[in-house]
């Protein structure tokens, strides 16, 4: 029988000292991929702003090892005040994907989000990234809607598809 290895990576809160990884991963996605629908990278002075305000409603993790930050996760309060639903954001350095990081992260959102008491989770997940739905499908999200032509990025119009998973035992 193999042995199965331990993860080399370790997941924490993150710090203000993390901010800077953080946004070069996001802003990443946002040049390359259509792991997010935005088209245009955060500023310094967007992403200080984004910082600050995220404690307020959200949680920050991180992914590290050795060498810094591989990847984050958030979790923050669905769209409209009143509804007790959470979403989550996973993002993964793309030198470090498919090492378990994505799915380790979002565990550890879907612990938070029922600690915190929430009873449903859910993503917007842009249709186009097929691994970002599979992470969720595996981790028992299911798919419960599209919206069509949600986002006009690298010159044609995107998708977005929504899952979600009870978090009821």
């Amino acid at each position: 029988m193999a042995k199965t290895k331990a993860p080399s990576f370790a997941i924490r809160p993150a710090t203000n000292d993390d901010l800077n990884a953080v946004v070069g991963i996001y802003n990443w996605a946002v040049n390359q991929t259509f792991a997010t629908i935005d088209s245009e990278p955060l500023s310094a002075e967007e992403a200080k702003d984004w910082w600050e305000n995220h404690g307020r409603r959200s949680k920050l993790i991180v992914a590290t090892d050795d060498t810094g930050v591989l990847g984050w996760a958030r979790l923050f309060p669905w769209k409209q005040r009143g509804i007790d639903v959470v979403e989550d954001l996973v993002y993964v350095d793309p030198v470090h994907q498919g090492r378990g990081i994505g799915r380790a992260l979002l565990n550890e959102l879907i612990k938070e989000a029922q600690g915190l008491g929430y009873k449903t989770i859910v993503a917007t997940v842009a249709t186009d990234n097929r691994s970002g739905l599979e992470l969720h499908a595996k981790l028992g999200f299911e798919t419960v809607g599209t919206i069509r032509n949600a986002a006009n990025k690298f010159d044609r119009w995107m998708d977005i598809t929504l899952v979600q998973r009870s978090l009821e035992s």
